[in-house]
C-alpha cells in the first residue's frame, strides 16, 4: 500500500513539473538576412543646408547601399514642446515634400509619419513604465537631453522645462521612444 502512495506521489509530482516547465521551446526563428536602416527627422523648423548635409544627403545614398530603409517624421519627438496642431500639420506635410524633392524614392524606401504606427506609441508606454531613472540616465539620448537642457533649452527640442536637476518627463518620452525605433524595425544602422 505504502509502494503505491509512493508511486502515485511520483506520478502527481512529474505532472507538476511537467506544467511548470510549460511546452516545449520552440528553437528562435532565423533573423532574416536583410539589413536594415532607420532614420527620422522632426517635422519642426523650416528644412535647411544643415538638415540636407547632415542626414538628407545620406539618406538619399542608403536607398542604394541596403535592403529596407525606413525613414520617419518623427512627430511624436516633436510634442516633447508645446505646438500649434495646425502648424505642426502642415511642417509634416512640408518636410515629406522637402524629403521626397531631395530625392528620398519611395520605390526604394518606406517613408512614414511616426504617429500613425500605432506600435511606437504602445511601446513606448511599455518602455516608459517599466523603465526607471538610474537605467535612463546611462543612455546617450538622455544625457545629450540633459546636457543641453542645462542652458534652458534644446536645439533639437526647442525649450525645455529648467535645469537638467529637475525631473523631466518629457525626456523619459523622447528616451524611451527613441528605444523604441530600434526594437520595432531592428534597424542594422542608424545614420546621422
Amino acid at each position: 500500500m505504502a509502494l503505491c502512495s509512493v508511486r502515485k506521489a511520483r506520478e502527481c509530482w512529474s505532472f507538476i513539473r511537467a506544467l511548470h516547465k510549460g511546452p516545449a521551446a520552440t528553437p528562435a526563428p532565423q533573423k532574416d538576412s536583410v539589413e536594415r536602416v532607420f532614420s527620422g527627422i522632426q517635422p519642426t523648423g523650416i528644412p535647411h543646408l544643415g538638415n540636407y548635409l547632415g542626414a538628407i544627403e545620406s539618406w538619399v545614398k542608403l536607398q542604394e547601399k541596403y535592403d529596407t530603409v525606413l525613414y520617419s517624421i518623427v512627430d511624436l519627438h516633436s510634442i516633447t514642446v508645446p505646438q500649434d496642431p495646425t502648424i505642426l500639420q502642415q511642417s509634416i506635410l512640408d518636410m515629406t515634400a522637402v524629403l521626397l524633392a531631395c530625392g528620398i524614392n519611395p520605390e526604394k524606401s518606406i517613408l512614414f509619419q511616426q504617429s500613425q504606427v500605432s506600435e511606437h506609441t504602445q511601446l513606448s508606454w511599455i518602455l516608459t513604465c517599466m523603465v526607471r531613472l538610474p537605467r535612463l540616465q546611462h543612455l546617450h539620448q538622455w544625457k545629450v537631453h540633459t546636457r543641453s537642457c542645462r542652458g534652458g533649452s534644446s536645439p533639437a527640442h526647442g525649450t525645455c522645462s529648467g535645469s537638467s536637476s529637475k525631473f523631466q518627463p518629457e525626456v523619459w518620452g523622447v528616451v524611451s521612444i527613441a528605444q523604441v525605433h530600434s526594437h520595432i524595425h531592428e534597424e542594422s544602422e542608424i545614420p546621422p
